[in-house]
This record gives C-alpha cells, structure tokens and sequence, in this order.
C-alpha cells in the first residue's frame, strides 16, 4: 500500500534534483551529476588529526571526518537549506546514506559507534518538526548497520542559532557553553564504546567541541566527530 501511493505521489509530484532541478529517480535528493560534483575531503587518520586541528576552538575527541565541502549557493547548501527550513526532511536520511557510503572502512566507524546526532533544543525540534541531524545518522545508521541513540546527549538550553546570529568565534563558545546535558545513567552503559558526534555542517567547530566537553565530563573516553559539510575556507 505504502508502496502504491508513494508511486502515485511521484507521478502528481515528481522528485527533481535540488542541485540542477533535472527528473531524478523517486527516494533520490541529487542527480547522479550533481553528485560527483560534490568534493569530497579525504577520510584517513592524517586528514583527520588535520581537521581537528584546524578547528577553532579546544577540541578533544579522538577522531574527525568532514564528508564534502560546503560552498555557499553550492549544491550542499542546498540540500542542508532543503532539509532544514522546507521539511524535507528524506533528503537528510538520504544524504546520511551516501555519506556512510563514503565511511564504509574508514577509521571513524571502527568499532561499532553509537551515533549521536547534536541535539536541538525542544523549543526549536517543535519548529522545525525534527532535527536535521538525527536525519543524518538515521541514514548512516540504515546504511553502516549501526545503533543511533537521541536520548544520551541532549539540549537542556536555548541559544541563539550559531550560523544565522553571524556570531564571531568568542561569541559562539560563550553562546553555547552549558547548553548540553547527558543522562547520566545512559552514559554509565556506554562509556567504554566509541561514541560519533553527527552533525550537518561545521564550521568553528564550538558546538561539537561542547558536546564532547560534556561528554567526557561524564566519562565517556572515545567521543568522535563526523560532519556532512564543512567550508574550505574555515
């Protein structure tokens, strides 16, 4: 039945690319010529360590991998628009799917993480309808056959939007410290497994760098980070 009507909805409203705007196969966000134009950043332990270091805030989580660059009125700033402020919320799960794709063998999905997707105040999930990066990793959970948990890690104060406030560097980290909390007693279960920070873009790096201080406050000893996107010029 699903099925049926999901065929009867394409051919009322059929899907096009959000790059180019071509007819694209229905459960598709890109075309497959949109998709190779999207540059991918290496995924090894060198460019990792690189990545870390680049950021601009104290980080300390074990691992970093950064899917593709992100460009403005690029084909991802698209895609991130799309999921973020048009509901489309498949076109995340999508991406997260083609990003674990990417991840197949890579050092950041050694040993079995537990996905946790940077939470969204409750105020701003009510919003939206979702968090664009819980889309994410059910993606990359579908596809790499790994556990996604939303409850760990969450949102216990709301600020300002870290990208649209155009705050500066300082702005951010006062703007988000002691924003997140983690349930302690879900912690204490997972505090020896490998733990991956998901988000859709990063760009200084301050709000993943305060979800692993957080983190690790509670014990946590292997936090990763994994981004969608991140600008090359960061």
């Amino acid at each position: 039945m699903l099925t049926f009507l999901r065929t009867i909805l394409d051919l009322l409203y059929p899907p096009f690319c959000l790059g180019c705007g071509t007819r694209i196969r229905a459960g598709d966000t890109l075309c497959p010529s949109c998709l190779l134009d999207l540059q991918p950043y290496p995924l090894t332990e060198e460019h990792s360590a690189r990545q870390l270091g680049s950021l601009h805030v104290v980080c300390d989580a074990t691992l970093m991998a950064v899917g593709y660059e992100y460009e403005e009125d690029g084909v991802l700033e698209h895609c991130i628009r799309a999921m973020k402020y048009r509901q489309l919320h498949e076109v995340g799960a999508w991406l997260g799917r083609v990003l674990a794709e990417r991840l197949h063998g890579t050092p950041i999905l050694e040993g079995n993480p537990l996905l946790l997707p940077v939470p969204l105040h409750g105020v701003k999930r009510l919003e939206r309808g979702y968090n664009q990066a819980e889309m994410l990793c059910r993606g990359i959970a579908e596809e790499a056959a790994l556990e996604l948990d939303t409850k760990l890690l969450y949102r216990a104060r709301y600020t300002r939007s870290q990208s649209a406030s155009k705050l500066d560097r300082d702005a951010r980290q006062t703007n988000i410290l002691n924003a997140f909390e983690v349930r302690g007693d879900m912690m204490e279960a997972n505090r020896d497994r490998p733990l991956l920070l998901v988000d859709d873009l990063i760009t200084t790096g301050a709000t993943m760098a305060e979800c692993v201080r957080v983190l690790q406050e509670h014990g946590a000893r292997d936090v990763r980070l994994l981004a969608l996107a991140r600008p090359p010029r960061h």
